[in-house]
């Protein structure tokens, strides 16, 4: 039997759900971190809902950004029940803007709303998730990892704004600066430094009881095929662990091949693939 639940009151919602999401930290980095992140303080989410099968969770909804609606790690659901999870959420959430989650359910949930509502499902995003344990490839010795700070502010903010730029989430250069001065702020940027310049960064975020994520991986253009940003990654993530974090996470697109092929090394493995639909 499934039901779905919706929420309007946020400790309920997190009371309610936090312990069945930190069973995969790692698979729900986003759902549990920008959760995790969330006061009473804050503005309201869009959409909060959990998906009961037999009455156990078995799904999780969490939409704080306009065009998307997070899902988490699911249990094993039927097609008949995906189909049962789209019927209820369209009858609770009549703004479905589009999907982040799991690539199998959340593909299969989006043709069925998609076909039921009369609109366009779009494919904007095709990750992979990975989580590390144990570095494989440590960081070579002639450079070395530092923290950002606010001297280093102008140059951040260009490579703020490219990061976005190149991952197809297009910010301005107002928003970049902003950006960019919370992370130096919250200590949560690094870079990775040759000869007295900085060549590649790295930031930390979503933390939560056993893992963090990493992001913001960015090498300037005339800086990249010189292994920087494999460096500025493995130095971070020990940096990470040795704070002790048990592990660590992070998306790729993967569409970048060499990015996966780096992270690989480093010892980083495949643990879900992703995918971002937007709906028109």
């Amino acid at each position: 039997m499934i039901r779905l639940i919706k929420y309007d009151d946020l400790t309920l919602f997190k009371n309610d759900v936090i312990a069945y999401l930190v069973q995969f930290e790692a698979e729900n980095n986003l759902v549990l971190g920008v959760l995790q992140s969330l006061s009473e303080k804050d503005e309201l989410p869009f959409f909060m809902a959990a998906v009961l099968k037999d009455n156990d969770i078995g799904l999780v909804f969490l939409q704080t950004h306009p065009s998307e609606i997070i899902l988490s790690k699911s249990v094993s659901f039927s097609s008949k029940e995906i189909h049962e999870i789209g019927e209820n959420l369209i009858a609770a959430n009549q703004d479905i803007p589009g999907f982040i989650g799991e690539k199998k359910l959340t593909a299969e949930l989006a043709i069925y709303i998609s076909n039921v509502k009369g609109i366009q499902a779009n494919v904007l995003r095709n990750q992979r998730i990975y989580q590390l344990e144990k570095i494989k490839k440590k960081a070579n010795s002639n450079g070395n990892l530092r923290k950002v700070i606010e001297n280093d502010h102008p140059i951040i903010n260009e490579w703020v704004y490219h990061f976005c730029y190149e991952t197809n989430q297009p910010i301005s250069v107002e928003e970049a600066v902003k950006r960019a001065a919370r992370m130096i702020n919250k200590g949560s940027l690094a870079v990775w430094e040759v000869n007295g310049e900085m060549v590649s960064m790295a930031s930390s975020i979503r933390p939560t009881p056993n893992n963090i994520s990493i992001s913001y991986v960015y090498t300037p253009i005339n800086e990249r095929n010189k292994g920087y940003a494999s460096d500025c990654v493995s130095a971070f993530t020990q940096f990470l662990l040795d704070r002790g974090y048990k592990t660590t996470s992070l998306y790729t697109d993967l569409s970048n091949p060499t990015s996966n092929k780096i992270y690989i090394q480093i010892g980083y493995e495949p643990i879900m693939d992703s995918i971002g639909i937007l709906f028109k």
